[in-house]
C-alpha cells in the first residue's frame, strides 16, 4: 500500500491517475489528510508515502518569522500530520518521494529552509509559477549528474518541466544532495545520500507530466522501490 499524504481527498486524485498509469491498482492506495490521526502501525503497514503538493510549510519549522508580504498560505496540521508521517517513515526505511510541496517539506524536515516568496526574495528571469494548462513546460532543468538517481531517469537532452511554485529550496538540508537545477540555480530535484532510506523528490509536477517517458519512469522508480507490483517496462 502506497500512503498520498494531501491536504483533501480532492487533492489526491492526479497523484492516483499518476500511479494507476504505471500499474498501481486502486487497492494498493491510501489517502491520508489531516482528518486523521496518523498512527506508527499506519506507516508499517505500508509500502511507499508519497508527499503531495499543496499550501507553504509553516516558516517557524526552518526557524523564520512568516514575512507579511510574501502571500505564505499555511495549514500547520497538515505540517504536524506530514512530519509525523516521516518520523515513522524513516523508523521504518519506507520509500519517499515528495512532489513540488513534498520536496520543500523533505527539506524543511531534514534541517534545510525555504524561500518563503521568490518573485520578492529572489526574483529571477524564469517564470516558476505557471498555474495552466497543468502540463506546460514552463523551464527546462539542468542535470548536474546524470549518474545519480534521479538523474539518470531525465533525458540526456535538456529537459523540461512544469512550474507552479513561489517558494524553493533555501539552504539545502544536511544529507540531500542536489540532482537538477533550474536556469536560475534553484533546486528542481533531490535524493537523500542514505542508502538506507530511499528518499526523492522533485520541485515541479511530474503527476501532470506521465505522457514524457522520463517523467513516467520517475512512478515507476518510485513503486518498484515500494515493491509495489506494477508493469516492469516503460
Amino acid at each position: 500500500m502506497i500512503l498520498l499524504a494531501t491536504a483533501a481527498e480532492e487533492r489526491a486524485l492526479p497523484y492516483l491517475e499518476a500511479l494507476k498509469s504505471v500499474g498501481v491498482a486502486a487497492g494498493e492506495t491510501r489517502v491520508v489528510t489531516p482528518e486523521e490521526e496518523v498512527s506508527g502501525d499506519l506507516v508499517r503497514a505500508a509500502r511507499g508515502l508519497l508527499l503531495c503538493g499543496g499550501l507553504d510549510v509553516e516558516p517557524g519549522r526552518y526557524g523564520e518569522e512568516t514575512i507579511p508580504s510574501a502571500g505564505v498560505e499555511i495549514l500547520p496540521e497538515r505540517d504536524a500530520m506530514e512530519w509525523s508521517l516521516l518520523d515513522a517513515a524513516r523508523e521504518a526505511g519506507l520509500p519517499v518521494w515528495g512532489v513540488c510541496r513534498g520536496l520543500q517539506v523533505l527539506n524543511v524536515y531534514l534541517g534545510g529552509s525555504l524561500w518563503q516568496d521568490l518573485p520578492s526574495q529572489r526574483p529571477g528571469p524564469v517564470e516558476h509559477s505557471i498555474s495552466e494548462p497543468k502540463d506546460h513546460l514552463a523551464h527546462s532543468v539542468r542535470v548536474v549528474d546524470l549518474q545519480a538517481p534521479l538523474g539518470n531517469r531525465l533525458t540526456p537532452d535538456i529537459p523540461r518541466v512544469n512550474s507552479r511554485h513561489h517558494q524553493a529550496v533555501k539552504r539545502l538540508a544536511p544529507g540531500l544532495v542536489s540532482v537538477a537545477e533550474s536556469p536560475d540555480g534553484l533546486v528542481e530535484a533531490a535524493i537523500l545520500d542514505d542508502a538506507g532510506w530511499w528518499v526523492r523528490g522533485v520541485q515541479w509536477h511530474p503527476e501532470n507530466l506521465v505522457a514524457l517517458p522520463e517523467q513516467r519512469a520517475l512512478w515507476l522508480d518510485f513503486v518498484r522501490a515500494a515493491g509495489v507490483p506494477a508493469p516492469a517496462s516503460l
